[in-house]
């Protein structure tokens, strides 16, 4: 398959079908929790690891970006998400931050995509390989924006393209800069139930606490947040200058 360009901007990077092994395993858990001084059970949702099968299936190269996000709010009328008049987060090439769920959703609808699943997100992130971030097993903290950057706010989707914050298939900036919705609603113990073919999470929307899952980390996280494999989870109303997304589409 080749890369596709959608209507919205966006470049669609083709993603094979195929297995991979998703989650954290035992001894990569341990690790992480000796380096950072954590209990293991920081990492219990991201157990088991286990093998995931997925159809192919195309992501966006980049976030979507606060010019791209303009032209939707230009066109259909929708509300401008929250930061839209702070212009520290408004940067033409700036992903766009303060967008709930069901913005994002509503977006992904008018471009004619979707939000990826949590097994899409990482799978593209990451490969087949097992890797922490998208490129190996070594922290750099020249390849993302996160907290050890010290940037402090978000920078353009490419910023760190060169610098390779570029996954397997050729997907960039997925860890560090914005949080990214999925379409998953957040179970923490869904890796011990997940169906072994496309799975997503959908519990449902009135149980009390159902989150959506956020991948990536931010420019306001740790490197250990992120990683390919760990997962946040928030209230899809929720509004905030570190949380923007990408989309999806089936091939």
């Amino acid at each position: 398959m080749d890369s596709i360009e959608n209507q919205d901007g966006s470049t669609l990077i083709p993603i094979p079908g195929g297995e991979f092994l998703m989650g954290t395993d035992p001894a990569d858990a341990q690790q992480m929790a000796d380096a950072y001084g954590w209990r293991l059970t920081r990492f219990q949702d991201e157990s088991p690891a286990h093998t995931v099968q997925l159809d192919p299936y195309f992501i966006c190269q980049y976030p979507v970006t606060v010019a791209q996000y303009d032209r939707y709010l230009q066109e259909t009328g929708a509300r401008p998400p929250q930061c839209w008049d702070d212009s520290r987060f408004t940067g033409p090439i700036q992903p766009v931050v303060g967008v709930a769920h069901f913005d994002a959703e509503a977006y992904a609808s008018w471009a004619g995509l979707r939000l990826p699943t949590e097994a899409e997100w990482e799978y593209a992130a990451r490969g087949t390989d097992g890797r922490r971030w998208p490129w190996g097993n070594e922290w750099d903290p020249e390849r993302a924006n996160t907290r050890e950057s010290g940037v402090g706010h978000p920078t353009p989707v490419d910023r760190y393209t060169e610098a390779g914050n570029i996954s397997p298939y050729g997907v960039c900036d997925m860890v560090g800069n914005v949080w990214e919705w999925c379409q998953d609603r957040y179970s923490d113990d869904f890796y011990t139930f997940s169906p072994r073919a496309n799975p997503i999470c959908a519990k449902p929307v009135v149980h009390y606490d159902a989150h959506n899952i956020l991948r990536g980390g931010s420019w306001y996280s740790i490197a250990e947040r992120a990683r390919c494999a760990a997962r946040y989870d928030r209230f899809p109303q929720m509004q905030r200058r570190h949380v923007g997304f990408r989309c999806a589409r089936d091939a």
